[in-house]
């Protein structure tokens, strides 16, 4: 959903959109004669029937039926189904960029085309064919194209490695008050070599909005008058910021950012330690010709791996840094000079006016004149009544907010609160914790619920997993959510698409603190949240060709959606491993084990072993069995420990010894875990012994699933006997009976096949195969590039064209070092590369 936080600016631009389609010929009036009654269809109606709704709804949405009624928030689809039909007929880019900041929905600025066509594909309106979904790729293509006139052909709508200027987020508050000497201590700072800028301070002394409001000035977008218009404050062309304010934030994440506001999109898929060198990269090169600000908020609550990073930023990066603890001495050795910035509570003139800001926007929003009429009185208490309000709250600008709150919603009287502040101690925790537990009376029982559970989530979390959680209705979520955002608890944001609700440390904190004490609660909440993320995974990782609690979630689809949550489904894994949920950890393990070998295999061994113990303890024995085998002992081959893949696959084929033949999945798990050990004896150059047990299973009756990863180990032991014909031969038999369950993208088997056929001097049919390996040519899977480039190297050699091959296999040694370096295959790739230099 898009919330609209300018109603009225909204209802009036989006007015004029639809009032420019009046006279489109495809919306004019049209009016038919059925006996004496004139029957007509106006172009509201046209439009609404276009989108799927009435025509009272788009009368709403312009403000036709008075401001009142103008919604809050609007489904993401219908909004822009009729930004589409506008768009596509009439109106200009700054249009839809006006429109756009009236809403959540993240604005970039200057737009892209890309970023443009993107919004567009969101759309759902009437297609020709009777069904709602996005306009066609060609249909959005020439309203780009009409959008911005200097784009030649389609191919300039692609990504590109053009930078975005900023990617700073909705303040808070429209006006920024106070902070003048310590603003300008951050200009004078910018302006000097130093590279980093500390800001400390309590919670809700202001650390995130005097950064925020710092870098807005960088791009001569200020506030208030803190920030000197006259003042030398200089232009970033990039300024890039990263909130770790949840713990959940990882370097991956970290990293992501990075490398999307540089125009370098397609390092969001690839692996962290590639990543880690490429970002650094890019930086280093944008900032020889470019400032760059890099603002990280909350960075005390980053993991070790982003601060590791900032210390070792190339010159001409300015970095602003966020933190309750004074980081002085962690940075000292790091930064030969850095700049410490101690926030305290606002100076008397500053906080009276932030306190009357504050009372003029509860008058502001406020309908009710009861109400009404108690802000009104609170504007008026005496400077002495003031004065004392600000040292009870020590000039705290969350602590103040808090209190015109508890003053207005409680009925109480200003100087009561003083006397309950006085009592409530002396430091800012207590202080919080007094006002914390006068908000938390307040809310209804649903809100309280949303409180608890928003410390499961390890990123802001969205609407579906939160209410799931929490065991709330679409209804009661969002009268919570509403009541939330009223206390200034929570604050929604469009992240990646994606509306999620972000909450201070200091919210989510307090609601795991009453969690804490309402164990039956957490109890079904932790059930409830571990069920969401099961079936999540099921939705988006379960194929329907397979009919087992494991195979059917090999690797098949778009990862996307699954990269975008890994975070949360990683903290369920984690919880359930470290508090013995045994059978959510086994459920979640049984999902992920395929994905995480694209992604993390050290996590797959971690995990997959510690289902097994927990199969162990609960008797599951085959499953026990095939996450030592196939999760554990599989993983454990690709990062070449293979002592311990042996011990693992051993341990498994020993637990299978004592169970009944008679079961299928047993006899497949038996014959797979022999195969996989001959793999092993291959890898270690015991053929004969890898001969001797595919002798063994070769008769042996096996699923298809299984069928195909036997063929592969024999394909393999022919390919290392030179016998190349034979193994293609195996390979290709291979991949055919894959396609009976949907096929398999099984690296290997189509890097071997592409090699046999180079030894073949089958050169067409060597690169496709090689072609075979990339699962999505767009977004190549590290380990995927790996053996690409290495394949491609051998070809190229066997072509005889060794220049270009150095180049291939270098590449491939540049992704094992970020990707994986114990990887098995990287003595074979350092092998053929010495082999190729003496060429």
């Amino acid at each position: 959903m898009a919330e609209l936080e300018d109603q009225i600016q909204f209802a009036e631009l989006l007015s004029q959109g639809v009032k420019s389609l009046k006279l489109h010929p495809d919306y004019k009036i049209s009016r038919k004669k059925s006996e004496n009654v004139s029957v007509g269809q106006s172009y509201v109606d046209k439009i609404a029937y276009q989108i799927g709704v009435s025509s009272n709804t788009i009368k709403s949405w312009i403000g036709q039926m008075g401001p009142k009624y103008v919604p809050g928030r609007i489904d993401d689809g219908k909004l822009f189904g009729m930004i589409w039909i506008i768009m596509k007929s009439d109106m200009d880019i700054q249009w839809f960029i006006r429109l756009l900041e009236t809403t959540s929905l993240p604005v970039l600025k200057p737009a892209l085309p890309v970023w443009v066509a993107s919004c567009l594909k969101k759309a759902k309106m009437l297609r020709k064919d009777g069904s709602f979904g996005a306009p066609l790729d060609e249909e959005i293509e020439h309203v780009i194209r009409r959008l911005f006139h200097d784009i030649p052909d389609s191919k300039k709508i692609a990504l590109t490695d053009h930078p975005m200027t900023h990617n700073l987020p909705t303040r808070w508050s429209g006006v920024f008050i106070g902070r003048r000497f310590d603003l300008e201590a951050i200009r004078q700072w910018l302006l000097s070599p130093s590279p980093v800028c500390l800001i400390t301070g309590w919670a809700g002394m202001g650390k995130t909005t005097t950064a925020l409001e710092a870098a807005y000035a960088c791009v001569r977008d200020s506030h208030g008058d803190s920030v000197r218009v006259d003042a030398d404050w200089p232009i970033f062309n990039c300024i890039i910021w990263v909130s770790a304010d949840w713990k959940g934030l990882t370097f991956s994440d970290f990293l992501n950012t990075i490398a999307y506001q540089l125009g370098r999109m397609e390092q969001i898929d690839t692996s962290i330690n590639e990543k880690r060198f490429v970002v650094r990269n890019a930086l280093a090169n944008y900032s020889r010709e470019e400032r760059v600000l890099l603002v990280i908020d909350s960075i005390d609550t980053a993991e070790s791996e982003i601060r590791e990073f900032i210390t070792n930023l190339p010159q001409g990066v300015k970095v602003i840094l966020t933190s309750r603890e004074n980081l002085n001495q962690t940075y000292r050795d790091a930064f030969r000079e850095m700049v410490t910035i101690q926030l305290k509570g606002l100076e008397i003139a500053e906080a009276l006016d932030f306190l009357s800001h504050e009372v003029r926007r509860h008058l502001q929003t406020c309908n009710s004149p009861n109400k009404r009429e108690k802000i009104k009185q609170l504007l008026n208490i005496s400077p002495e009544i003031q004065h004392q309000l600000i040292l009870a709250t020590a000039g705290n600008p969350k602590a103040i907010a808090l209190s015109i709150a508890y003053i207005l919603d409680d009925d109480i009287p200003a100087e009561q609160l003083i006397q309950e502040l006085g009592k409530a101690g002396y430091s800012l925790l207590e202080l919080f914790e007094f006002l914390f537990g006068r908000t938390w009376q307040r809310c209804n029982e649903d809100t309280r619920r949303l409180w608890q559970v928003l410390c499961f989530f390890s990123k802001p979390p969205d609407e579906e997993s939160w209410a799931t959680a929490a065991g709330l209705d679409v209804r009661n979520f969002h009268y919570a959510v509403e009541q939330m955002r009223a206390y200034t608890l929570i604050q929604p944001e469009r992240i990646e698409g994606d509306l999620q609700y972000l909450g201070h440390q200091t919210v989510v904190a307090y609601g795991e603190q009453h969690l804490s004490e309402n164990q039956e609660f957490e109890k079904e909440a932790r059930s409830r949240w571990g069920r969401y993320y099961v079936e999540y995974l099921e939705t988006h990782l379960k194929r329907k060709q397979l009919n087992s609690e494991y195979w059917s979630y090999l690797l098949g689809r778009d990862l996307d959606q699954m990269k975008k949550e890994w975070p949360n489904i990683l903290k369920v894994i984690k919880w359930a491993s470290q508090t013995g949920e045994k059978e959510l950890l086994i459920e979640l393990v049984t999902r992920v084990s395929h994905f995480l070998s694209r992604v993390n295999l050290p996590l797959r061994i971690e995990y997959g072993m510690k289902a097994a113990e927990c199969a162990n303890q609960l008797e599951n024995h085959p499953l026990e069995a095939l996450f030592r085998i196939d999760t554990a002992g599989w993983a454990l081959m690709e990062v070449n420990d293979l002592d311990g893949a042996l011990q693992q696959i051993e341990t498994g084929l020993k637990v299978l010894e004592g169970l009944t033949t008679d079961h299928k999945d047993v006899n497949d798990l038996k014959v797979w875990g022999l195969a996989l050990k001959a793999r092993l004896y291959l890898k270690a150059s015991c053929l004969k012994k890898a001969e001797a047990i595919l002798e063994e299973i070769i008769d042996t009756p096996a699923s298809p699933l299984i069928q195909h990863r036997v063929l592969l180990v024999r394909g393999d032991l022919c390919f290392l006997r030179r016998n190349y014909e034979e193994a293609i031969q195996l390979y290709k038999t291979a991949n055919e009976i894959s396609k009976i369950y949907g096929g398999e993208k099984t690296i290997e088997a189509y890097f071997n096949l592409g090699v046999a056929y180079v030894h073949c001097d089958e050169f067409e049919e060597a690169v496709s195969s090689f072609h075979n390996i990339l699962y999505d040519k767009n977004k190549a899977n590290q380990i995927e590039l790996i053996y690409y480039h290495y394949g491609m190297a051998q070809l190229l050699s066997r072509k005889r064209d060794h220049a270009k091959a150095l180049q291939s296999i270098e590449k491939a040694i540049n992704l094992i070092d970020s990707w994986e370096p114990t990887i098995s295959i990287r003595k074979e790739v350092e092998r053929f590369s010495k082999l190729i230099k003496e060429l």
